[in-house]
């Protein structure tokens, strides 16, 4: 089993958990969500002498990528990894996004398709990637070990929203009640707020019936 480092720093307006994972063998990194100023994961980076091979984004929205011109000319190789369903998502932004004045033209050039069922690779560390649509139609989680990154589709006794453009309660219901066949001891890292594991959502959030996991 690959030893991997998982680091994290709270970041943006909205409060974006940004994740900096890194094999400690390779040395190769990736970095997810940066939806602000991320100072503190840069300090590792370069502390570790590390190589930001991704910039991964479970979703599209402004929240998840607002600092992501900043680290793309800091990293010019690293490369920008997203499902093109998040492209409808990205033309339409809404208020907020206009707001913060948000600048998406890096985002843009798309240089890896993330899809369903992936395996992408940090030096021995395989991620897999699981689509799980709903918050909105090309949502990403990340897979790796016993981790599980989850963007904006399932929090700690939580779920996403599904009102904003291209969300759907039903889809997203669909992709959780997916993500909690993973095992109880899962660890599960969201967009937002505090970490939790897939066992204790089973058990405590309020939107899993645990008469439907029996079904």
């Amino acid at each position: 089993m690959s030893e991997f480092v998982l680091e994290h720093q709270v970041t943006g307006p909205l409060h974006t958990n940004c994740y900096l994972l890194y094999d400690k063998q390779s040395k190769e990194a990736a970095l997810f969500d940066v939806g602000g100023e991320i100072e503190h994961l840069v300090s590792i980076i370069e502390k570790e002498n590390l190589k930001v091979k991704y910039l991964f984004f479970t979703h599209l929205h402004f929240d998840h990528f607002n600092g992501i011109n900043i680290i793309k000319k800091k990293y010019p190789e690293a490369l920008i990894a997203y499902n093109k369903n998040e492209l409808f998502v990205l033309e339409n932004q809404g208020f907020f996004a206009r707001i913060f004045a948000v600048d998406s033209s890096v985002i843009e050039k798309l240089d890896v398709e993330v899809e369903d069922n992936q395996i992408l690779k940090l030096g021995n560390l395989e991620i897999k990637t699981i689509l799980s649509p709903g918050h909105t139609p090309g949502s990403i989680c990340y897979h790796f070990n016993n981790c599980l990154l989850t963007g904006d589709v399932l929090f700690r006794s939580g779920i996403g929203r599904t009102d904003l453009y291209g969300g759907s309660y039903e889809v997203l219901m669909n992709s959780i009640y997916n993500l909690i066949k993973l095992p109880d001891k899962t660890k599960v890292y969201p967009g937002h707020s505090d970490f939790t594991d897939i066992g204790t959502e089973k058990k405590e959030n309020p939107f899993i019936n645990s008469e439907d996991i029996l079904m």
